[in-house]
């Protein structure tokens, strides 16, 4: 089985680009002709060994890890550019079409081409999208399917790109704020582990052979430095399984949950988690009730749109309960991940029949706090790791230090 990429024309002589996945040319050909379209072009564009679906998404996370263009910059654009075209009217295969078209880079534009092929064989967008994890997380695909399913795509897209928008440029300004502390705790420690092996030892025999006293930490790192050389591979075994372990329970489905519900808890992540989720989930919400979605059928569209799998669990319970009967905001006012005042709104919007308006403004709250929570994280990431290294600088050049006034004190 082999993907074949080709370039191809229909009756109106509208040009079409994409891939499609057959044994051989002829029957790519055969898959592209019943399409409604004429061959123009068609070449190889990769083998795959059948029965190897991992090792299709090991390639394809290598791909995308040596790609020219980041993951997440490719979503922010992707997501920008398309809630421009479809907010201009156009549909998504022509707004597909006019992206692959562009003067993109490479990795860009295989994925386009890739979704365009897919939604011109009748494909949903985010089943293509799905294919894509390492550039397309599955909580976004579930959003997708929720606009789609709705007919809401257009401001899904929209409000994607703010979310993605903002998102990224977090996460660009928490990586320039820790640059200069985690150079600084690299340099630290290979210089620190260096003198640590070379140097304390040294002064160690001296100060013993003079009879002096070495200092308690002087005395911790010789013991620690010993036990690592004398356990190393036990050490690296050691490691290797727990990081096996941890990831198996990882992609366990209970413990994720379990792990997901702690992260919740933590004083500064919990509370900007459950701010981004509800976001979402509101922002999804808002645009399904205006779109004419029953609640319990957006109830049910959300279940896996949030990346958090506690939320995720919430969300089920909380569709079971709608669906039996009872008031939304009382059953939400259940659920431990919600922030209170989002319930306080939610609960004055279903008193005065006003839900998808009050839905937008608790959505706008959540919006606004998780900015604020996450400039907060922001302000404190890089006192706190100048601080963590100052101390292992401290205690490190301590340990040095003590030992040579002692030796000092010793001559004289």
């Amino acid at each position: 089985m082999g993907v074949f990429q080709y370039e191809a024309r229909n009756r109106a002589g509208e040009f079409f680009a994409g891939t499609v996945e057959a044994h051989d040319e002829r029957e790519a050909a055969g898959l592209i002709r019943r399409r409604g379209l004429w061959v123009a072009a068609l070449h190889l564009q990769c083998e795959e060994a059948a029965g190897a679906p991992a090792v299709s998404r090991w390639r394809q996370q290598l791909a995308g890890a040596v790609a020219k263009t980041p993951p997440a910059k490719l979503r922010v654009l992707f997501l920008r550019q398309m809630a421009a075209m479809m907010q201009a009217g156009m549909p998504v295969h022509q707004a597909l079409q006019a992206l692959a078209k562009s003067d993109a880079d490479r990795a860009y534009q295989s994925l386009l081409q890739q979704l365009l092929a897919g939604i011109l064989a009748g494909r949903p967008l985010h089943e293509r999208m799905a294919l894509h994890p390492a550039v397309f997380p599955a909580s976004l695909c579930g959003l997708v399917r929720a606009g789609e399913e709705s007919g809401s795509l257009t401001q899904i897209f929209a409000q994607l790109a703010d979310f993605e928008e903002h998102r990224y440029e977090a996460r660009e300004a928490l990586k320039s704020a820790l640059l200069y502390p985690v150079i600084l705790l690299v340099v630290s420690l290979v210089a620190l582990v260096l003198m640590a092996v070379f140097v304390l030892p040294a002064f160690a025999v001296m100060l013993q052979d003079l009879q002096a006293e070495l200092p308690w930490t002087t005395r911790f790192l010789l013991a620690l430095m010993d036990f690592v050389s004398g356990h190393l591979a036990a050490l690296l075994t050691g490691a290797a399984l727990l990081a096996l372990v941890t990831a198996a329970l990882v992609r366990d489905a209970r413990t994720r949950t379990v792990l997901d519900g702690w992260l919740l808890k933590m004083p500064i992540l919990g509370p900007l988690q459950r701010a981004s989720a509800w976001r979402i989930l509101l922002e999804l919400f808002a645009v399904m009730l205006k779109n004419g979605i029953p609640l319990t059928t957006a109830l049910a569209m959300a279940a896996d749109v949030p990346a958090n799998r506690h939320i995720a669990c919430e969300m089920k319970a909380l569709r079971a309960q709608v669906e039996s009967g009872q008031p939304f905001a009382a059953s939400l006012r259940q659920l431990t991940s919600c922030p209170r005042l989002l319930v306080e709104l939610l609960m004055a919007g279903e008193m005065t029949g006003t839900l998808d308006a009050m839905m937008e403004k608790a959505a706008a709250f959540a919006a606004a706090d998780a900015r604020h929570r996450s400039a907060r994280v922001e302000a404190l990431a890089e006192p706190v790791m100048i601080f963590v290294v100052g101390g292992m600088i401290f205690f490190f050049v301590l340990s040095i230090v003590l030992p040579l006034l002692t030796t000092m004190d010793a001559l004289m």
